[in-house]
C-alpha cells in the first residue's frame, strides 16, 4: 500500500490559520541539527538508529531497512528527467524529500538524509541526480532556518491576527528565495501558497461585519473559484460545509429572514441544493413538532398520580407505538433517555 506522506495543505489546513504554514512551523524542531551538505549526510551511514538497530553503513536505493513507519510503502513522489536529462522540477521531488523526512525521530537525520542521497542516485542519471541533490541541500537549509520565524498568535479577543500571519507568511516566502529558485518554489509551494492565501481572504471576510451574510457567501464562492482546480476539487465539499455552517450560524443569531438564508445557500450551493436544504428543513421542523407533543404527552402520563408505574409504562408504550414507526420508536426511546439524564437534545 502506498503512503502519502506530502505533508503541506490536505485536509488539517481548514483546522490551522494556513495549512502549509502550520506543518513548516510545527514540524522543524526536530532537524536543528540538519546538515546543509550532502558530505555531511554521506558520512553518517553507521549511526544508530532511534528503534535501537543499526543503520545501514551504505544505501543502494535508500529504502534498505526502513524504518517501522515506512516498512511496507512505496516511496511517495517521482524523480523524473525530461528530453535533455535534466530533472523535471515537480512537487513530486518535495513528495520524495518529505516521505523519507516523516521518519525523523525514528532514526537520525543523517541517515535519513544518506538515504534520500542514494535513491536520488539510484533513480536519476548523474546530471539529474546532482540538480536533485542540490535543491534538497537547499530544502534542508530552509527548513533548518524556519526554526528561527516566529508563529502568529491570536490576538487578545481570540480572533486570528491576520496581519501577523500575513507577516509570517512572508517571511517564510523570503526564506524560501534564499534556498531554492523560483521554479522549485513555484513547483513545491504553489498550490501551498495558494490556498493559505485562501485560507486569509475566507478569514477577513467571515470577520468582516460590514457586509451581508448574503453577500459574504458571494465572495467566499468567489474565492474558491480562485484556487488551483487540483485543490478545488478536494476542498470543495468540505470548504462548502465549512462556509455553509458559519453563515447560517450567523444568520440564525441574527434573526434573518427565510428569503436571506435561501440567497446564503444559493450562492455557496446552487439552487438544486439549496432546494434539497429546504426539504430537509421542513423535515426535521416537522420530527422537532412530533416531538415537542410527545414530550408534553408523555410528561403528562408520568406526571399522573392516579396510575401506578406500571400503569404508566403501558401508557408510554401503547402510545409510542401508535405515534412512531419501530426505527423511529430506537430514536424516540434514546432522545428520551438523554432529555431524563439532562443532556442536550438536538432531536
Amino acid at each position: 500500500m502506498k503512503k502519502t506522506v506530502g505533508i503541506g495543505i490536505a485536509v488539517a489546513l481548514v483546522l490551522t490559520v494556513a495549512g502549509g504554514l502550520y506543518w513548516t512551523l510545527s514540524g522543524t524542531s526536530r532537524e536543528t541539527d540538519a546538515p546543509s551538505s550532502a558530505s555531511a549526510a554521506g558520512a553518517a551511514g553507521a549511526a544508530v538508529m532511534a528503534s535501537g538497530h543499526q543503520a545501514p553503513a551504505s544505501f543502494t536505493t535508500g529504502t534498505e531497512s526502513l524504518p517501522n513507519s515506512l516498512q511496507g510503502t512505496e516511496v511517495d513522489g517521482e524523480l523524473e528527467v525530461d528530453a535533455g536529462g535534466h530533472l523535471k522540477i515537480t512537487n513530486g521531488v518535495r513528495h520524495v524529500f518529505d516521505y523519507f523526512l516523516s521518519a525523523t525521530g525514528e532514526e537520525p537525520l543523517e541517515s535519513i538524509l544518506a538515504r534520500i542521497h542514494a535513491y536520488i542516485r539510484h533513480k536519476l542519471p548523474p546530471v539529474a541526480a546532482a540538480e536533485a541533490e542540490q535543491i534538497l541541500d537547499g530544502y534542508i537549509a530552509y527548513k533548518r532556518g524556519l526554526e528561527n520565524i516566529q508563529q502568529a498568535q491570536n490576538s487578545a479577543n481570540g480572533s486570528i491576527d491576520i496581519d501577523a500571519v500575513r507577516r509570517q507568511m512572508q517571511q517564510v516566502q523570503a526564506l524560501r528565495t534564499q534556498y531554492l529558485s523560483p521554479a522549485v518554489i513555484t513547483a513545491f509551494f504553489g498550490d501551498e501558497d495558494a490556498y493559505d492565501r485562501y485560507t486569509l481572504a475566507r478569514i477577513e471576510l467571515m470577520q468582516n461585519k460590514s457586509i451581508s451574510a448574503a453577500q459574504r457567501a458571494q465572495q467566499l464562492a468567489a474565492l474558491e473559484q480562485q484556487l488551483p482546480a487540483s485543490i478545488q476539487e478536494s476542498m470543495k465539499t468540505i470548504n462548502q460545509y465549512q462556509n455553509l455552517e458559519a453563515l447560517q450560524a450567523d444568520w440564525k443569531k441574527r434573526g434573518g429572514s427565510p428569503a436571506e438564508l435561501r440567497q446564503i445557500r444559493e450562492n455557496l450551493v446552487g439552487a438544486e441544493a439549496t432546494n434539497r436544504l429546504e426539504s430537509l428543513d421542513a423535515e426535521r421542523a416537522g420530527w422537532d413538532q412530533r416531538m415537542s407533543s410527545w414530550y408534553d404527552e408523555r410528561a403528562a402520563i408520568l406526571g399522573n398520580k392516579n396510575l401506578s408505574d406500571d400503569d404508566r409504562q403501558r401508557q408510554l408504550d401503547t402510545l409510542r407505538k401508535s405515534r412512531f414507526s419501530d426505527s423511529e420508536r430506537l430514536r424516540v426511546e434514546s432522545l428520551e433517555h438523554m432529555r431524563d439524564r439532562g443532556e442536550t437534545v438536538g432531536q
